[in-house]
């Protein structure tokens, strides 16, 4: 971000641009003798003179003039009468009161009229200083009325921007920056930038990207906000110092876009991966030329500034850039619509890297679209993680249809040998055993579903995870015990729980034989489940944990697979080890505990 907004909009110079002036009056040799004098002082400057003052009036309605110089007395208006009118229409250029009949009560009129400049006429010698006056006031206009477009841009940005003082007050920030935390501007400018982040986080800007700040000019990163209700708003967060010990802050709320980036990272903060570019670009200029860039811009890409400003941003395109997607964005701005995309760029050194783009057009008070403002971030990272994780699930997208395919084909032979007993007369024998192939029907369906809609864990709630373990029912028979050395209360979705903890114990009751006890209790920050079987093979954990791995000798080996899929869909970590007896032994971390 740059210390000052659109501190690199090229100033103005008078001596390089052409300037309109209007002249109104009704002395016909007066009003061409301050013509040509006009002319003559100023190179650069176009003459209209209109007698009539209607008449000029509505030119000056419909034309586009830079500057207006009109008498006072003249038939039908008067000059100020002029100037009302115009004003009255919203136009806003200069407007300097050229009269011969000067008179206190004429100037004080003026002034309440808000002329911006009133002068006598004299003889020659003051022209040259009407000249003077008239390339000053179109100067300041044009001055004010760039850095005014610029602030309009800013201020309907959709990333948040704000600038906070050396004592850490907010002084300004535009609604998008309001908006991420659900409050009105008016109720964060004057206070300290503490109130919209929990304690631990202003703990952490103080201690340590503050000083980080100071020293290295610049910070970016993840960050973790308040809203106005207390909720948590994840936000990527970028601060540059001003020369008066403030900063300015460049937020953005990590919404739906970010989503994927958010699972990738489980826990982690989120990558932190490119600066935010942010640039400006004038399209009532031949080709849309960038007209300010912020310093992320100017990292992101490796130009220089000096190299940028002027050019349209296509400069960053290169022979893989997608035709189509160029066609998009230039549609998008001929239509002067927003738009978001991914674009392949190429940086100053011709590394190709993938830039998201987001490109919103910025209306003057007409709605009139004066500029176009885009916002820049590096996503290669992302790019590349997104093409793998759509592979991973086209995978288990597959993935599910064999462990429904193969695990009901021995759920037909069951049935058909239920029914084969049923027709024999023992059926009190057999009553359970059709619950369970009932209940394994609606649990391979339950599966097959789960993961086809990549949502294996849903409904979150405070669940004692020793009682699931305890209300699992069991048909295979045999001593079998699950001891509680202890537990307690955890976040999780009970059935997706319930599932986990099937697969745990059927897989210790295949393996473990009789007399094989299962033991579950507590972790500082999870939980645990070890039995006193023969123990895991010899295998790593990732083999343990991919799909098909058993040691039997009669199918597939899915248990493994569901476990961990559904203990990475809680957040959890797995690791594996040995129990005091030998046998096997998991342990779930990273478990958030009910409040």
């Amino acid at each position: 971000m740059p210390s000052a907004p659109l501190n690199n909009i090229a100033p103005f110079d008078m001596h390089d641009q052409q300037i309109s002036v209007l002249l109104i009056d009704d002395d016909e040799d007066l009003i061409e003798l301050s013509a040509d004098f006009l002319e003559h002082e100023l190179e650069q400057a176009d003459m209209t003179t209109v007698m009539d003052p209607t008449t000029g009036l509505t030119e000056a309605i419909e034309g586009a003039y830079d500057c207006i110089v009109c008498d006072y007395d003249m038939p039908t208006l008067n000059g100020l009468e002029v100037l009302n009118e115009i004003r009255s229409e919203g136009i806003d250029i200069p407007f300097i009161l050229f009269t011969g009949k000067g008179s206190e009560e004429i100037a004080s009129k003026a002034i309440s009229a808000g002329v911006d400049e009133y002068l006598q006429k004299g003889g020659p010698e003051e022209y040259p200083v009407l000249a003077n006056k008239i390339e000053n006031l179109i100067e300041k206009h044009r001055a004010e009325e760039q850095v005014q477009r610029g602030f309009r841009a800013i201020e309907s940005a959709q990333e948040g921007i704000g600038i906070i003082d050396e004592d850490g007050i907010y002084q300004y920030l535009n609604e998008a920056y309001a908006n991420i935390y659900d409050r009105e501007r008016t109720e964060i400018i004057g206070q300290h930038w503490e109130m919209l982040y929990p304690d631990a986080e202003a703990d952490r800007f103080t201690n340590e990207i503050l000083p980080e700040l100071d020293a290295d000019g610049s910070w970016s990163g993840y960050a973790t906000g308040l809203t106005k209700n207390g909720e948590t708003v994840s936000e990527r967060l970028v601060l540059t110092p001003t020369d008066d010990g403030g900063h300015v802050c460049l937020v953005q709320r990590l919404a739906a876009e970010d989503e994927l980036k958010q699972e990738l990272a489980l826990k982690n903060r989120a990558l932190d991966a490119a600066s935010v570019g942010v640039t400006i670009t004038d399209p009532t200029q031949e080709d849309n030329p960038l007209v300010y860039v912020n310093d992320g811009f100017v990292t992101l890409t490796g130009y220089d500034r000096a190299e940028i400003l002027g050019k349209n941003c296509r400069f960053l395109q290169g022979e893989d850039t997608d035709p189509e997607t160029v066609t998009a964005i230039r549609k998008a701005i001929d239509n002067e619509e927003p738009i978001s995309t991914a674009i392949l760029n190429y940086d100053a050194d011709g590394d190709p890297f993938w830039n998201y783009l987001e490109i919103s057009p910025v209306e003057d008070e007409d709605g009139t679209v004066t500029h176009f403002v885009g916002f820049q971030r590096d996503v290669t990272e992302l790019k590349a993680e997104q093409s793998a994780m759509e592979d991973q699930v086209e995978w288990l997208s597959e993935f599910a249809e064999v462990v429904s395919h193969d695990l009901k084909n021995p759920l037909s032979v069951i049935r058909g040998n239920i029914e084969l007993a049923k027709q024999s007369g023992e059926m009190d024998r057999l009553t359970e055993a059709q619950q369970a192939a009932d209940r394994l029907d609606e649990l391979i369906d339950d599966l097959s579903n789960v993961m086809r809609q990549r949502q294996l864990v849903n409904d979150l709630e405070p669940v004692d995870f020793a009682e699931v373990f305890q209300s699992v029912g069991w048909s295979e028979g045999g001593s079998h015990s699950v001891d509680i050395a202890d537990s307690n209360a955890i976040v999780a979705d009970k059935q997706a729980l319930a599932r986990l903890v099937e697969n745990l114990v059927r897989n210790t009751i295949e393996h473990g034989g009789e007399g094989t006890t299962m033991r579950v209790g507590t972790l500082p920050d999870g939980f645990y489940y070890e039995d006193t079987g023969p123990g895991l093979p010899g295998e790593s954990p990732d083999t343990i944990f991919k799909p098909g791995f058993t040691t039997k000798d009669d199918g597939p080996g899915l248990g493994m697979v569901s476990i961990r899929q559904i203990a990475a869909g809680h957040g959890w970590e797995i690791s594996l080890a040995e129990s005091p007896e030998g046998g096997a032994r998991f342990e779930f971390t990273n478990v958030d505990r009910s409040a």
